[in-house]
């Protein structure tokens, strides 16, 4: 079976080519874990005061099991898909849709490998979450960038439509560099030289948190802060 991630792929392929890599963000045992925990936790609850047939008692453990599910689904839905002539940044996950991020777009030096405090990006930023950067709360690493412009939005619009300059944030559970080698070798072989090396010699960096060093660790994100 194709995943959604693939599946989103296919639909760009025509633009930025076939995929080369997914990066996902998954949760770790210890969040699956903890989802379970509160699963039973919330059905034992009902058990308490069962309803008066077996159905009103089972029902609302599987509206707990539905609910709980389908937070988790959502929040685990963010991919990087690394293609052939750009990138596919956003969530998988049903409803939604990741948006198109083409090399041409990307300023050379701007894509950061971060391999650690990667959830202090919004405080070091000053920046709100917004569909392009959002991590989660088990989220260790990724790999942040602004686009030069032109970015497809979610639903597909044409690429006049959004102003110049948005930055992105993905979080990987692969090592940061890694994505980072990946988006270098494609940028490479589609031709952008300067990005490609640019991003390969991209060192990783663990965020501090502190706006005063957005410039150097975040210089992308900085320069679409301050334009």
């Amino acid at each position: 079976m194709t995943s959604p991630a693939r599946r989103a792929a296919r639909r760009h392929e025509d633009e930025i080519g076939r995929v080369l890599a997914i990066h996902h963000d998954r949760p770790g045992p210890r969040t699956v874990i903890g989802f379970a925990a509160a699963w039973v936790l919330m059905s034992a609850l009902t058990f308490i005061a069962p309803g008066e047939t077996a159905l009103l008692a089972i029902v609302p453990t599987l509206a707990f099991l539905v609910i709980l599910g389908g937070i988790l689904v959502m929040l685990s839905g963010e991919r990087l898909i690394v293609c052939e002539r750009g990138l596919l940044i956003g969530s998988v996950a049903p409803f939604l849709t990741p948006y198109v991020l083409r090399y041409d777009q990307i300023a050379p030096g701007t894509i950061v490998p971060i391999s650690g405090g990667i959830r202090r990006y919004h405080r070091q930023t000053g920046l709100a979450p917004m569909p392009s950067s959002r991590i989660a709360w088990w989220s260790r690493r990724g790999i942040s960038g602004p686009s030069t412009g032109g970015a497809r939005g979610r639903r597909r619009r044409s690429a006049a439509s959004r102003d110049a300059g948005f930055p992105w944030l993905v979080g990987t559970r692969a090592p940061a560099e890694q994505a980072a080698a990946e988006i270098a070798r494609a940028a490479g072989a589609a031709g952008f030289v300067d990005l490609a090396r640019a991003t390969a010699s991209a060192p990783p960096r663990v965020l501090s948190g502190e706006p005063r060093d957005a410039p150097q660790q975040l210089p992308g994100v900085a320069v679409v802060r301050r334009g």
